[in-house]
């Protein structure tokens, strides 16, 4: 086999690799070609053993490179989902707003036909199927439910069962709300499915596995498989993540070095400093304050965001959680609970987090926040706000997040959208920004690790 053809085989797979994860050198690129060489093409396990002996270093990567290899054999090409433009169909508001209304009317009476009909009408008012065909169906699907806030509706369509019920009769009808909401959202993704024209399920197959890895997809557009994925890398994401900050501790344990201490100590060994003295660094643990928003798309990240932030609270010396959607209120003992991250619905059922209309409003949150909780908020605080700065254009409350900066150690915020969607639309991220010591993009698990290792 001539070496153009080796290479071109290797270099399309560790792009693939890469994308997904796999630590790939270019040295080990070299010798993967080099290698198919001396094997040929013919034998296929021939390939894949002299493939995994140069590419792969790591035996939990063995699993993941046969998969892209084999699919990686099988296309011709390479598959890739481009980018959604950000660009949003415009619609009228008396349609969208009839639509929501009937919608909300469906999933109280669990009308499944109307739902049908609502789905395929949800496409259309905030689809853009038509205009953009080459999107991935998964991008079509979180346009639409950004637009629609299910989340809220959900809310909305429990409040008067909920306030009704207490005990059994309240977790029945939670349930039965959650079920319906996830029937309406198969439908919505049935429907972009069926407009798409997708491809074999054999092709749509193996492009899934040429998707980013569950580390690197973006939390708020995931589905279910990568939140799945997600929720089990978790926990060896949290260990690896606490040993990376003990490491950091031990690095800077010592301070500066102290002449007089090294030179008096040299006297014993001729004026040789063979041992170093160092100012003692006093290492204070502070306490941590962590304000998640729990409306809408932002439940599953929140989820993410308080388990791994609570996993760390050995590194703090007082850790305190609280939720928020237009009310606000404190999980830290739910959360303490909680064995994985945790589910959105468990935070909505078990928290005052819903107000008045069940939208995210900033302003209102933070006033309650300092009129609740401001003695949570010392000089010895940390606070971490995670949300996307969407105020549904109602006030911002900058004056009283740049009130809890003052009275805070530090103040972090952490937005899961895209940075090139900040400030678009109702967006406050760049007022906000403004009092806050880091603000982090945080779309991904490895984005989440490394803005909470740059904030410990």
């Amino acid at each position: 086999m001539s070496t153009d053809v080796a290479g071109g085989l290797v270099l399309g797979l560790v792009e693939r690799l890469r994308r997904v994860g796999v630590p790939v050198s270019t040295g080990e690129g070299v010798d993967a070609a080099r290698a198919l060489e001396a094997t040929g093409l013919a034998d296929r396990e021939r390939v894949r053993a002299a493939l995994r002996a140069t590419l792969v270093k790591r035996r939990d990567d063995l699993e993941l490179f046969d998969r892209i290899l084999d699919a990686h054999l099988a296309l011709a090409r390479e598959v890739a989902p481009p980018a959604l433009d950000a660009a949003e169909p415009a619609d009228t508001d008396a349609a969208a707003t009839t639509l929501l209304e009937d919608l909300l009317e469906a999933l109280r009476h669990n009308d499944a036909a109307a739902l049908e009909a609502l789905a395929r009408l949800s496409v259309d008012l905030h689809g853009g199927v038509e205009e953009r065909r080459e999107a991935s169906e998964r991008a079509y699907l979180y346009r639409i439910l950004r637009r629609i806030d299910l989340g809220a509706l959900l809310q909305r369509a429990l409040r008067t069962r909920l306030d009704e019920d207490t005990g059994l009769g309240r977790t029945l009808a939670l349930n039965e709300a959650i079920r319906r909401s996830e029937d309406f959202r198969r439908l919505l993704a049935e429907e972009i499915r069926r407009r798409l024209g997708a491809s074999s399920a054999e092709r749509g197959a193996v492009a899934e596995l040429l998707e980013p890895a569950a580390v690197d997809a973006d939390i708020l557009g995931a589905s279910p498989e990568q939140l799945a994925t997600m929720r089990r890398m978790l926990r060896p994401l949290v260990r690896r993540l606490a040993a990376r900050v003990a490491q950091r501790r031990r690095r800077v344990r010592h301070g500066r070095l102290d002449v007089r201490r090294t030179v008096r100590a040299s006297l014993s060994t001729g004026g040789v400093p063979v041992r170093p003295a160092f100012r003692r660094r006093h290492i204070t643990r502070p306490e941590l304050v962590v304000l998640c928003d729990v409306s809408g798309s932002m439940a599953e990240f929140a989820g993410f965001a308080l388990a791994l932030l609570h996993a760390l609270s050995a590194e703090f010396t007082r850790v305190r959680c609280f939720a928020f959607v237009d009310g606000v209120d404190e999980v830290t003992d739910i959360v303490a609970r909680a064995q994985a991250p945790l589910e959105p619905r468990h935070l909505l059922a078990r928290a005052d987090v819903v107000g008045r209309d069940g939208h995210s409003d900033y302003g209102r949150v933070l006033t309650r926040f300092v009129e609740r909780f401001g003695d949570a908020v010392t000089q010895r605080t940390s606070v971490i706000v995670c949300g996307d700065a969407r105020t549904n254009h109602r006030p911002a409350g900058v004056e009283v997040l740049a009130e809890i900066a003052h009275r805070a150690r530090r103040l972090h915020w952490l937005n899961p959208e895209p940075s090139s969607d900040w400030d678009t639309t109702d967006s406050a991220i760049s007022a906000y920004a403004r009092h806050c010591d880091s603000v982090h993009e945080v779309r991904t698990l490895r984005q989440l690790e490394a803005a909470v290792v740059a904030m410990l």
